[in-house]
């Protein structure tokens, strides 16, 4: 264990390493402590630390950055809560005072507004769609026989597909097909309603209509689009703030796995409450490996769950970014209950 002392020294050290990006010294530790001891004492504990695998020292500067470990011990034994600014506060109550018509709005905005406050990279998914519900179907005429169909679900979100007719026929003949639809399978899950396209269909849609199955197909593509795992990312550019010494090739691989919902949901990892903290090596995949990823599941009742991620440099703030992602998570929940 640490004495009171040294964990006074490793916080600080932390707080202003993660302020100005510069190695600390004994001189500027002696102001924020404000211990009555010399600076030979800071500097004997700061080699305590040292040895102790905690603080780790630059080759171009005298004073101490943390190490890893140093990180971790920080962020399980020292770490408080953050106090968000005010002006933050205010940034947040304007993005969560707007009405947004669905979901992947509401988490696009989240996402840049908090790469906005934090110059992070911010990631969210949307809950997994165990209940979300097919709500509509439409077919919207375009040119000639270009055609559009549109699938409206529960959770406020529209897909659509556009679509050629075939040569002589009209979108007249496929309106039985859309009423069968908007009867039989509105309301019910989309994935409900995509097992039952496999069905019989009535024998008078088999007569009326030419190639229903192939019409079917097109329906069941656009439903299964509806309920596709997305990756919303917030500040993507805002990665290459912070790193160093990476390659092109690297950088590339790194984009692409932030795009990947399943990889992202590996990556991200699940804490039964809380955020959960991955520093450096702790990150399961070695290209996350250079940074920390702070991240929270969230929940709606009776739905799936959600992610909500930062990626950014080990040196950043943890107090202030964890306060403010519990503080974005409680208004997505109540905002979300609205769209399920």
């Amino acid at each position: 264990m640490l004495t009171e002392r040294q964990r006074l020294i490793l916080g600080a050290i932390i707080t202003d390493y993660a302020r100005l990006g510069k190695a600390v010294g004994s001189k500027s530790l002696l102001v924020d402590i404000g211990l009555p001891v010399s600076s030979a004492t800071i500097r004997n504990e700061m080699a305590q630390l040292e040895g102790r695998g905690l603080l780790q020292k630059e080759h171009t500067s005298s004073g101490r950055i943390p190490s890893q470990l140093g990180y971790r011990y920080y962020v399980d034994y020292l770490m408080k809560k953050g106090q968000i600014a005010k002006d933050v506060q205010r940034q947040i109550q304007q993005v969560f005072s707007r009405r947004f018509q669905q979901v992947d709005d509401l988490l696009t905005q989240v996402t840049k507004i908090v790469a906005d406050m934090t110059g992070y990279t911010v990631i969210a998914l949307k809950p997994e769609a165990f209940d979300v519900r097919l709500s509509g179907f439409q077919l919207i005429p375009i040119d000639g026989q270009q055609n559009m169909a549109i699938v409206v679900t529960s959770d406020g979100q529209t897909t659509s597909q556009s679509f050629r007719l075939p040569k002589g026929a009209s979108i007249a003949e496929l309106q039985s097909i859309v009423s069968y639809i908007n009867n039989q399978l509105v309301g019910r899950p989309i994935r409900e309603a995509l097992n039952s396209l496999s069905g019989d269909l009535p024998l008078d849609l088999e007569r009326t209509i030419r190639s229903p199955q192939a019409f079917l197909q097109l329906f069941g593509d656009i439903l299964a689009r509806s309920i596709q795992d997305q990756v919303f990312i917030g500040g993507r550019l805002n990665v290459m703030d912070f790193t160093t010494d990476t390659r092109l090739s690297d950088m590339k691989a790194l984009y692409q796995l932030l795009e990947n919902p399943k990889a992202m949901r590996q990556a991200i990892g699940t804490v039964n409450d809380g955020v959960l903290i991955q520093i450096g090596d702790e990150n399961p995949n070695p290209l996350l490996v250079p940074y920390s990823l702070l991240s929270m599941t969230y929940q709606i009742p009776k739905h799936g769950y959600g992610e909500l991620a930062i990626l950014g440099p080990t040196n950043l703030p943890y107090d202030d970014v964890v306060s403010l992602m519990v503080t974005i998570r409680q208004l997505v929940v109540d905002e979300l209950k609205e769209y399920y």
